[in-house]
């Protein structure tokens, strides 16, 4: 068993360690009390640093797992469940929101609008989960409290007026990207973006000067950062990329890659 105070002393974002904090003192509260306890919700990033603090501190006292609503969900909640318990999904707290709203009067709405409204109730980010958009229909994963204060009071996105129902599940496919072939001269983070956005290589380079950018939920400000196949590149406010794989060098000496992308 590590000690926690040196186990967050480790961790120099003052976000993550917070949010590593809050969630050691609801494993602790599991531990103590035997009654499962749930992190908020949070990146892959930040809930990978979480399993790992709570495995060196508590080793096989908790059983630990992770969920966000759907098999393939990013954000997620930990849970924390006693050891002679089994770790069970059914018990998250986590609800479905179903949004929909008549297309005909409506242009397409995005991510970035049903987040947005969503925020604008003064819900936190950390509360709420994933966001998925099937068919002019968009499904937010939420605490369960949460989930029902959104149901209640979210009546616009934006300027579209919009109905809302709580789900127990989501029974729609998981999100996909579009797969595209891209060329780069380099694997360099900047070029990359550049090629997947149809961006030109200042504006990209701008933004990640600006943080705008993060390589496996991890902010990266380094244009020059080289990236490897499986990693998941995001730029705010475009969009992301994961690297499939990468196909050998063209005639030209330039890299091809294999990228989804997801807007």
């Amino acid at each position: 068993m590590q000690n926690r105070t040196e186990l967050l002393k480790g961790i120099r974002d003052e976000d993550e360690r917070i949010f590593c904090a809050r969630g050691l003192d609801r494993a602790d509260v599991a531990a103590r009390t035997y009654v499962p306890k749930f992190s908020d919700f949070a990146d892959p990033y930040k809930t990978a640093l979480l399993l790992d603090m709570v495995h060196k501190q508590y080793g096989y006292e908790l059983n630990v797992i992770s969920w966000g609503g759907t098999e393939d969900a990013e954000r997620r909640m930990t849970g924390f469940f006693p050891e002679y318990t089994e770790a069970d999904t059914k018990e998250f707290p986590i609800t479905c929101v179903e949004i929909r709203h008549n297309p005909k009067f409506s242009r397409e709405l995005t991510h970035r609008d049903y987040l947005g409204s969503v925020l604008g109730l003064g819900i936190t980010r950390e509360k709420t989960g994933d966001i998925l958009i099937q068919d002019g229909c968009a499904y937010i994963f939420a605490e369960k409290e949460v989930a029902e204060y959104i149901a209640a009071n979210l009546e616009y996105v934006g300027h579209t007026k919009v109905k809302t129902a709580l789900s127990d599940s989501y029974r729609g496919e998981s999100p996909r990207g579009i797969e595209k072939r891209i060329t780069v001269s380099s694997l360099r983070l900047d070029a990359v973006l550049s090629s997947a956005f149809n961006l030109s290589r200042g504006k990209v380079s701008d933004l990640i000067k600006g943080g705008k950018a993060f390589i496996n939920w991890i902010p990266s400000d380094n244009v020059s950062k080289s990236v490897a196949p499986g990693d998941m590149l995001t730029l705010r406010g475009i969009g992301r990329v994961r690297l499939i794989e990468t196909g050998g060098m063209t005639k030209r000496d330039r890299h091809s890659l294999t990228v989804e992308i997801f807007k």
